[in-house]
């Protein structure tokens, strides 16, 4: 839709981004589509006491601003109530209609709409002449954000101000940061050196533990020296006493083969010792006669 175009009005254009949002119309099936390749709006039913700069700051939320044109009686040069805007991105101006047309300012309703064929002013420099007599036309440059050329910033006094005020709140946040840097650095030298000796104390306990490891291994294989060593004794003794309990069986054995001979050896000299014993008590009585 141009300035001149059939949907105009306010409300005509609020409806369409009510539907738009209703059907969820984006891309190529957007009415903003068709004004893809112009960048400026129209913005009309501003009061007469605003200026560029006050254009500007208002509608700079919504992306750069690279040129204001306020059209202005050539007479008296009262703003006419009316101006062109564009963009550095096209895509601010669908932001720019869809969030300000009906918008009140200075309690006036305002008016802002795609520009689809910008028409730039004609610049006429009066003392440069052509062949004909006629000033000829100055190339039309872009005034920029605030009114000295696309990109020349900080060209009003008050906008020096500001700027001079934000340099040295920026001198200021600098200076804090630096020392706050600076214990950050001292802080970042010393958890360094922290974690390097807690590095060097886990390389150190890294060998007790290896060393620990070993000497373990170590004491498991002596035990389980010792534990063979143990059962091979067992196994000896076990052995040995085997041995010894049949050395005894043969030796019992073989004596009680031996001790028959002697008891009949004994009932045999019982009666020899008996008759001694006999001849011994009757010697006393022959002695006894005698006397």
């Amino acid at each position: 839709m141009s300035v001149t175009g059939f949907m105009y009005n306010i409300n005509a254009t609020k409806k369409l981004g009510e539907l738009e949002l209703s059907e969820g119309l984006e891309g190529n099936r957007s009415w903003h589509y068709q004004f893809k390749d112009s960048a400026y709006v129209y913005i009309g039913g501003l009061h007469p006491g605003l200026t560029e700069g006050d254009v500007v700051l208002c509608f700079s939320q919504f992306g750069e601003i690279i040129d204001v044109n306020m059209i202005r009686d050539s007479a008296t040069g009262k703003s006419k109530g009316f101006c062109f805007v564009c963009y550095e991105d096209q895509r601010s101006t669908v932001l720019a209609v869809d969030n300000m047309n009906g918008y009140k300012m200075l309690q006036r309703t305002i008016r802002v709409d795609h520009v689809e064929k910008y028409k730039a002013p004609k610049n006429l420099d009066e003392e440069d002449l052509d062949e004909n007599g006629d000033p000829k036309l100055l190339e039309y440059k872009a005034t920029g954000a605030e009114g000295q050329g696309q990109g020349v910033y900080n060209a009003l006094d008050g906008q020096k101000k500001i700027h001079d005020i934000q340099k040295v709140k920026k001198a200021v946040a600098v200076k804090k940061l630096t020392a706050e840097d600076g214990d950050e650095a001292w802080a970042k030298a010393f958890e360094q050196t922290l974690n390097k000796e807690g590095g060097k104390d886990k390389k150190k306990k890294d060998k007790k533990d290896k060393k620990s490891k070993k000497s373990v291994k170590q004491e498991k294989q002596e035990l389980k020296e010792m534990l063979k060593e143990a059962k091979r004794l067992k196994e000896e003794t076990k052995r040995a006493k085997e041995e010894a309990k049949k050395g005894k069986e043969k030796r019992t054995g073989g004596k009680g083969t031996k001790a028959e001979p002697s008891s009949s050896a004994s009932e045999s000299s019982s009666p020899d010792s008996e008759d001694s014993d006999e001849s011994e008590s009757e010697k006393p009585k022959k002695k006894s006669k005698k006397k």
